[in-house]
């Protein structure tokens, strides 16, 4: 493997982007960058762990920044071959260099849906209710997606305060490190493909995404000259959301403690859910960085 090297990939437009089709079947426009992101994850989450191809991009995906590790790997294009009768070599082994995404997360911008309920299910992002809740059978017991269906539910209070905000959500329920209230963003999506593991580059892609967002800490805070103050629904300057460095993950159960390493700490207040089948609690960190105004251009 040669000397790995990494790509940042800002908010960009993805309209076209078919969900029901892979990363190398897109239409032309679609940024190289976020197609290769894919192609880790298609191999990650869809082909290791079992989630539905379709589900995998999300709206989330063209607001967000988006890390690529690629690394120069030697593949062979023509094997080599031999006279069965002698054994010499008739065709040499051809082979061409390429930079293969190895690699790769994502940081979404708030705001955000609300937290996920503990013990909930989701499919799609999407919360489900139990067909069948008192059959054992009907959840694998591991991975996968559980045999459930959407129904309406009742809105909660706090859902209803999101509806009817000027921006998409506003304020959430207060959890271990969160009040509620305060802006964060999300890291998520990382995957690394399985013939790279072991060698730091899940670590080295989250320092690369640090690193960017204590240098950038106003990237994603709302402008006030393109929203105004009533669309943000802040009466004086202080209202306005403005990121301090809370950093929130998704964490896969399993690799909680992978997760712990980077900095982050279990938010036992947000329980655990379930994503695709796959059990998931929240995690928070927070980042060091420099006291920010509010954001004018």
């Amino acid at each position: 493997m040669g000397t790995p090297f990494i790509t940042l990939l800002k908010p960009c437009q993805l309209d076209g982007y078919d969900r029901s089709k892979p990363h190398d079947q897109q239409p032309a426009h679609i940024p190289k960058v976020f197609c290769d992101a894919m192609e880790v994850r298609e191999a990650v989450f869809v082909r290791e762990q079992g989630v539905p191809l379709e589900y995998e991009h999300d709206a989330d995906d063209a607001r967000s920044c988006h890390w690529v590790m690629y690394a120069s790997v030697n593949q062979t294009t023509e094997p080599e071959e031999r006279d069965p009768r002698t054994g010499e070599v008739t065709r040499p082994r051809r082979s061409e260099t390429r930079s293969m995404p190895i690699g790769t997360l994502r940081v979404v911008p708030f705001p955000h849906p609300p937290h996920p309920q503990p013990g909930g299910r989701y499919v799609d992002n999407v919360l489900q209710e139990d067909d069948d809740q008192d059959n054992p059978a009907s959840d694998g017991g591991g991975g996968g997606i559980r045999a459930t269906r959407s129904r309406s539910r009742t809105l909660t209070s706090v859902d209803e305060e999101r509806q009817a905000s000027a921006l998409p959500y506003g304020v959430d329920r207060p959890t271990t490190y969160h009040d509620g209230k305060e802006p964060y963003v999300k890291l998520g999506r990382m995957a690394v493909i399985p013939m790279f593991r072991g060698h730091h580059i899940a670590g080295q892609l989250w320092r690369a995404a640090k690193k960017w967002l204590e240098d950038n800490p106003t990237f994603f805070n709302p402008s006030i000259t393109e929203l105004g103050m009533d669309q943000i629904k802040a009466g004086t300057p202080s209202d306005i959301p403005n990121w301090n460095g809370l950093v929130c993950c998704h964490a896969q159960e399993k690799v909680v403690k992978f997760y712990e390493k980077l900095g982050f700490k279990v938010d036992e207040g947000m329980g655990k859910w379930y994503e695709e089948g796959i059990p998931h609690v929240g995690m928070f960190q927070r980042l060091h960085i420099k006291s920010t105004g509010p954001r004018v251009r």
